[in-house]
């Protein structure tokens, strides 16, 4: 079954990734890749929440290099100690900035944070919606982006792969994988990307615990229950990955997305988070 979605090709110098269930840390390790909700998190805020059907998301990427980098910080209770503090001598005629600059001086105990970061990112990122005006919607708001374009942290912006437009429509075909051999004749390698895995699978049990051997296991936020609601306000629903890497892996069975690039004829096979 052949389909038209959107499709971004783009680079990052750099880029953090953070996992949403870790917490500020002395050590915050990054993502190899970016999760569904970073890319609805910036499609939502590039057509101002106006987007109201959930979309489906396939990302593949890979990056050159990991380094770790550092920054000095408070410790991790600084900020709620900062607001009991505000709360309890709020005076109107004192600003702000100088209660802060006061607490900082007498209370704060700074300390080093270590970030991993990657170098050189190159994602393709495929998007899918049902809604035909919502579509176009998203669509124009790559084409024309008015807003600052980043992934993970602010800092973290980017550009297209290639001089030109960031986002192009093309078309892709769902395969149905019934057994390895035919995702080999097929070349149906996936690789570089995330793939679902379900648990509590019965009908698949098999092909679940072969995705489970191949890389490495992530609860990840995958959508918003309200795309509308306010960025402090959304509840994210969270869903099981496997992160695979250069190596790849054959599906036995499950349905996935090929992109087939009509100058090149190199594909790209991935499966919607």
């Amino acid at each position: 079954m052949k389909s038209n979605v959107l499709k971004m090709d783009i680079y990052q110098p750099f880029a953090h990734y953070r996992e949403p269930k870790i917490m500020q840390d002395d050590f915050i390790p990054t993502l190899s890749l970016p999760t569904p909700t970073t890319v609805s998190g910036l499609i939502s805020y590039l057509i101002d929440r106006q987007a109201k059907s959930i979309f489906k998301i396939g990302i593949v990427g890979s990056y050159e290099n990991k380094v770790v980098h550092f920054m000095r910080g408070e410790t991790g209770e600084f900020w709620r100690k900062f607001s009991s503090f505000t709360k309890k001598k709020k005076v109107n005629n004192v600003n702000y900035n100088d209660w802060f600059t006061f607490f900082k001086d007498k209370k704060a105990k700074n300390r080093i944070m270590n970030f991993e970061i990657l170098q050189d990112v190159n994602l393709t990122i495929f998007i899918s919606v049902e809604d035909h005006k919502e579509y176009r919607m998203i669509k124009e708001a790559l084409e024309n982006p008015r807003k600052y374009l980043a992934l993970g942290r602010k800092e973290d912006f980017f550009v297209p792969k290639k001089p030109g437009k960031i986002v192009q429509e093309v078309t892709i075909n769902e395969v149905d994988i019934k057994n390895k051999k035919q995702a080999i004749i097929k070349n149906s390698l996936l690789k570089n990307t995330y793939i679902p895995v379900s648990l509590n699978s019965k009908s698949e049990r098999e092909e679940m615990k072969n995705r489970l051997r191949t890389g490495v296991l992530y609860t990840l936020p995958k959508t918003y229950k309200d795309l509308l609601a306010d960025k402090k306000d959304r509840m994210l629903v969270y869903g099981h990955y496997i992160y695979l890497n250069d190596e790849g892996y054959y599906p036995s069975s499950g349905k996935v997305q090929v992109y087939e690039d009509e100058y090149t004829k190199k594909t790209i096979t991935f499966q919607w988070l």
